[in-house]
């Protein structure tokens, strides 16, 4: 008797253990409470200069305020922390902030805060230290040292960046979170492992509490709603949720919820196009791919919609440019016309080369996610083109290593995202053989702003186009879905949803 008394006892609590977290959320949910529910994957780390995923972009958003910010429309970027930024000739660049600026522990945001920052960034080989030396290539950001020479306090406001060439894109490029300030009690303590746990930001909201569950961020005024984000890496269950009323926003949403949205969620829901795309690089150092129409045939065999509609979960879409729709400065739809699905042209096409051959493996990294749709598109070669197409995934380094060296003997995959919102940005990391493309990238990097760079980037999309040594093959994009209760959702290629401007319906 008294055994099965201890185990009801025991059955009650733990049901109680699991009804406590569900209570306490439905509690959130009355219409008084100030928190406001958001799910998504826990992001890799709040460090900022180190932040690598959606989910640290969009808290990094919230808790800091950079020089510039995204316009939401991904165009022209305009000033947050920085009162002016401006250059002679687009390579040396003078950095004004706005007076005033404090961290959320009272310090002042100064210069040093920023360059300091950024000399930290290079010195730990921080995820955004490829921003500084590669994309703007900020002059001596090479090394390991605090030495930068492109680096130069001038007084407390005021700072200098010297590239090594001119790029109209670096004010928009700043809005990244590689280019965030820290306070200068951290930066001289180097504690990043504590300063990761509980960072202090300069932005809208502070971080009260941060662990493996959530990250609970409240207004640094003291007024409106705290934002909770509650690390739910799985979109199945964040839809649930929200559809249960125990999550206010949603993140993500599961493949086989995508056709119902609009019936589940009506004027609750939102597509955000993406800045990341999806290609396949011709390998120009194999010679049964040097002309141009063997490259067309390969795209125009590969069904685009019923891979990102299949095997990519609705997640992605097709391309049909270079420049993925996140970017709305200058970028022109439906520029491809290869990437049109046509299998009768395709096989025209590689018959009127010629033919193709001998085995055309995709080469791939293992372990990213690609394996179904690189067999799917291997099959529609196979399928289209009559040819020896074999998925070939190999480890990351191998794969870095057999590009450098001209040893791929076949396409292969690369994912690539744009930087910062004009054409140019994409198009500039993509491999291209030299001459009129890569004189026109340079030339809408050297443009007197980004306007004047828009024509030069369309140019040579059209001349990559033309001559297909990379071929576009989706897009990736971002779905939200939403409660009633809340309102004033957006989101961006950049930043992600926008935490600052939540708010709880009236």
């Amino acid at each position: 008797m008294r055994s099965l008394t201890r185990t009801a006892a025991l059955v009650a609590g733990a049901m109680a253990m699991l009804v406590a977290p569900v209570a306490a959320m439905r509690v959130w949910h009355d219409p008084a409470d100030p928190r406001i529910s958001v799910g998504a994957a826990p992001p890799a780390t709040l460090l900022p200069g180190d932040v690598r995923d959606p989910a640290g972009r969009m808290i990094a958003g919230a808790v800091w305020t950079g020089l510039t910010a995204h316009d939401g429309r991904g165009g022209t970027p305009v000033n947050a922390a920085a009162e002016s930024i401006t250059s002679p000739d687009r390579r040396v660049w003078t950095v004004r902030l706005r007076a005033g600026g404090r961290f959320h522990d009272g310090s002042p945001v100064t210069a040093r805060s920023f360059v300091d920052a950024w000399r930290a960034v290079l010195r730990e080989g921080w995820h955004g230290a490829r921003l500084l030396t590669e994309v703007a290539r900020v002059k001596g950001a090479g090394g390991r040292d605090d030495d930068v020479a492109g680096l130069k306090v001038r007084d407390e406001r005021t700072f200098e960046v010297t590239l090594d060439r001119p790029l109209a894109g670096f004010p928009a490029l700043l809005a990244d979170p590689a280019f965030l300030p820290m306070p200068e009690a951290v930066l001289r303590s180097r504690d990043w492992a504590s300063y990761a746990r509980k960072p202090m930001g300069n932005g809208p909201f502070r971080v009260r509490s941060h662990d493996a569950r959530a990250t609970v961020l409240e207004p640094r005024d003291g007024r409106g709603r705290t934002v909770v984000v509650r690390a739910m890496p799985d979109a199945a269950a964040q839809y649930r949720a929200v559809q249960a009323g125990d999550l206010d926003v949603a993140t993500a949403v599961p493949p086989q919820r995508h056709a119902s949205m609009d019936t589940d969620f009506p004027r609750h829901h939102l597509m955000v196009p993406g800045r990341a795309m999806t290609y396949l690089v011709i390998p120009e150092w194999d010679e049964r791919f040097a002309g141009p129409t063997v490259r067309h045939a390969l795209s125009m065999a590969v069904d685009r919609r019923a891979v990102t509609e299949g095997p990519l979960g609705h997640q992605a879409s097709p391309a049909n440019s270079l420049v993925p729709p996140g970017i709305a400065l200058g970028r022109r739809e439906g520029q491809c016309r290869v990437c049109v699905h046509d299998t009768a042209a395709a096989s025209a096409a590689l018959a009127d080369a010629g033919g193709l051959d001998g085995p055309v493996p995709i080469w791939y990294e293992a372990g990213a996610g690609d394996d179904a749709w690189v067999k799917a598109v291997a099959d529609q070669w196979r399928a289209t083109l009559r040819l020896d197409a074999r998925p070939k995934p190999v480890p990351a380094a191998e794969l870095r290593a057999a590009v450098a060296d001209r040893r791929t003997d076949g396409p292969y995959v690369l994912h690539s995202a744009a930087d910062y919102p004009a054409p140019v940005a994409a198009l500039a990391p993509l491999p291209r053989p030299g001459g009129a493309a890569s004189d026109l990238i340079e030339q809408a990097e050297r443009a007197a702003d980004p306007d004047d760079g828009v024509l030069p980037a369309r140019l040579a999309e059209s001349s990559l186009l033309r001559d297909t040594p990379v071929i576009p093959l989706w897009y990736g994009h971002d779905h939200l879905v939403w409660s009633e209760r809340i309102r004033g959702v957006t989101a961006d290629a950049f930043t992600g949803p926008v935490l600052a401007r939540l708010r709880v319906a009236d």
